[in-house]
């Protein structure tokens, strides 16, 4: 957003919106943790467990949102993986996460059968590392400055 050719004063504007967006993003996964806290001893059933997941990815994603804000840090991690991996964890996967817990949540209600447990939880903790394991080190990545959307990348980013 910041690479379009904006003025001091605009980047300035933007930079402080962008922020002050994060204030009530954070009140909001806050008053989550606090419902999730107050409402006494739970066990970790596959929906909580899926909500969970998705407060914590939205929270990284979030955190990463916040460092993008600064419109000179954004000038330098402009379409690099940095970005890509901020995407990835605020919308794309904290969606399906979501998608899960109501699938998990309401199937039962529907079926009239419940999803098994064991099966549900393997599925859980494959798709968090999996997610973690794929998206968190672009942002290593992104900050060395490896761009995206290129067919060939230089050595300097090889095993």
């Amino acid at each position: 957003m910041f690479t379009v050719g904006m003025d001091v004063d605009t980047r300035a504007y933007f930079t402080a919106a962008t922020m002050t967006i994060a204030v009530p993003t954070g009140v909001k996964v806050f008053s989550w943790l606090a419902t999730y806290c107050g409402a006494g001893p739970r066990s970790m059933d596959l929906p909580l467990m899926w909500a969970m997941g998705f407060i914590f990815l939205f929270t990284v994603g979030g955190l990463t949102g916040v460092i993008l804000s600064n419109s000179s840090i954004d000038v330098s991690l402009h379409d690099t993986y940095y970005v890509t991996a901020h995407f990835h964890y605020v919308l794309s996967i904290g969606a399906v996460f979501g998608i899960f817990c109501g699938v998990q949540y309401w199937y039962p209600l529907f079926m009239g059968m419940g999803l098994h447990q064991r099966w549900g939880k393997a599925h859980f903790i494959m798709m968090f590392l999996g997610v973690n394991i794929t998206f968190f080190p672009q942002h290593f990545l992104g900050l060395s400055g490896m761009p995206r959307r290129y067919n060939d990348y230089p050595d300097s980013y090889r095993f």
